[in-house]
């Protein structure tokens, strides 16, 4: 009789084990698919076979779902650096800013063809519940790049919001970080710690950064200016708050006809990350010793 039940007892594990695994793998599968077709959606140049490459590859964060529940996964290339900085990429923040979709699918293309410098991870669909509705909002119609937590939050973000209108497109929401969309990004700065964050919107034709002052690289496509930075955008809550320098990418309407002009822009942001990481670590050197005598 004890045998029969550790037999039984055996039997019902490797069941339940057997079950697991396959539940897992069905779960990547399912994860792998919604990848290829969100992001086979949008327009422009695409290497269906480096997509299916890097699909396969794509994971979630515990805390990564819309307001939908739809998964917000991102990709990672490892980077061949001894010490590579770490490059933070959010695309999609505005759900009806369609641009950035192509972009962040390019970018982990080419970032499943090359070894990279640098460890960049990507989240191409930040907001995919506007992204569905044509709407700059997520499902709770709030804006989600003035819901971050900044320290000026509780004081000025729904104040900021009724002196310029009361845009519906520009709502802060009614609480920080109260969206899923940006607990999930907010896990993406914890977990990955990164050097150097990139936010791709349109269509402002502009690159803005918030950095330390640094001569930008040259690079033709878009021009460099900085917009200002407001209460619950991820510009103050990361730069002006905690030190972590944000490139917000403003591209044209309309997208070029060749992307490699956004390979180009990889670089740079390579290049740009090795030097003003190392000019803010000088910087920050010297204000140590300066407030030390």
């Amino acid at each position: 009789m004890k045998r029969i039940l550790v037999l039984f007892l055996f039997g019902f594990l490797n069941m339940f084990f057997s079950i697991h695994v396959w539940a897992q793998t069905q779960k990547a599968l399912d994860l792998e698919k919604t990848c290829f077709e969100m992001l086979g959606q949008f327009k422009g140049a695409s290497n269906k076979e480096l997509l299916g490459r890097a699909c396969a590859r794509v994971t979630v964060l515990d805390q990564c779902q819309s307001v939908n529940k739809v998964p917000l996964f991102h990709f990672q290339k490892e980077g061949y650096l001894k010490i590579p900085k770490r490059i933070l990429v959010f695309s999609l923040i505005h759900g009806d800013e369609i641009g950035p979709g192509s972009v962040g699918r390019y970018w982990i293309e080419n970032l499943e063809r090359i070894s990279p410098r640098n460890t960049w991870r990507v989240i191409p669909i930040l907001n995919p519940d506007g992204l569905a509705l044509k709407t700059r909002t997520n499902l709770n119609q709030i804006d989600l790049n003035r819901n971050f937590p900044t320290k000026d939050w509780s004081d000025s973000a729904q104040l900021y919001w009724k002196k310029t209108n009361m845009n519906p497109r520009r709502f802060p929401g009614k609480a920080a970080g109260s969206e899923p969309e940006v607990v999930c990004a907010l896990s993406h700065i914890q977990d990955f710690s990164p050097d150097f964050v990139v936010s791709i919107h349109t269509p402002l034709h502009v690159l803005d950064f918030d950095g330390p002052q640094i001569r930008p690289p040259k690079y033709d496509y878009l021009p460099w200016k900085s917009l200002g930075h407001f209460p619950g955008s991820l510009g103050r809550y990361l730069w002006f708050e905690r030190e972590t320098p944000v490139l917000t990418m403003e591209l044209k309407q309309e997208l070029p006809q060749k992307f490699d002009t956004f390979e180009k822009l990889q670089d740079v942001i390579g290049t740009l990350v090795k030097f003003e990481t190392g000019v803010h670590a000088k910087q920050k050197h010297l204000n140590e010793i300066s407030s030390t005598q």
